[in-house]
């Protein structure tokens, strides 16, 4: 089962609320927002007027999903090959770590309820918790992962090539 909350507040409500944008900035950033269908949080930070880590902590407050940061050396990719490499290839998500009750999977858009799913379909029985991390560090894990994966690849494609030459 996955746990994640639902909204409280709207992002622009609690972005004033703090004091980092104005009523006026934020009417203009939303009447860009229906006119492009872009996320009010890129607009904001495109505009200068919020930086990526304050979009980040406010959507884990208004969605009541923890944040954190995620560099390479805190994902323990065991956690990651329990997972098809189909649902990782989405690029929307990435099981961080797991243990025997749940599966702690970074995502980058609180909104996406179906890469959450997905997951959830492989987690055998466990729950998934989602942690909110920035966009580039989710690539990044998902960079690696992929040329973990390719190395993985070539070692085997060496290895059976060695094979086929010895017999």
């Amino acid at each position: 089962m996955v746990a994640s909350g639902q909204p409280t507040q709207k992002l622009g409500e609690l972005l004033i609320k703090r004091g980092l944008i104005t009523r006026v900035q934020l009417d203009e950033a939303l009447k860009q927002q229906r006119a492009t269908r872009e996320f009010l949080g890129a607009i904001l930070i495109r505009k200068g007027l919020i930086t990526p880590d304050v979009l980040l902590k406010t959507l884990s407050e208004q969605f009541s999903i923890p944040h954190e940061s995620l560099p390479l050396s805190r994902v323990d990719w065991r956690a990651a090959k329990q997972f098809p490499a189909s649902v990782l290839a989405e690029g929307k998500c990435f099981p961080i770590r797991a243990d025997e009750q749940s599966v702690t999977v970074a995502i980058a858009d609180p909104l996406d309820a179906w890469v959450l799913s997905a997951i959830e379909k492989f987690a055998k029985f466990r729950t998934v918790k989602p942690v909110l991390v920035l966009e580039q560090e989710l690539r990044s894990v998902l960079q690696a992962y992929h040329q973990q994966s390719l190395r993985s690849i070539e070692t085997q494609l060496s290895q059976d090539d060695g094979g086929a030459e010895a017999h």
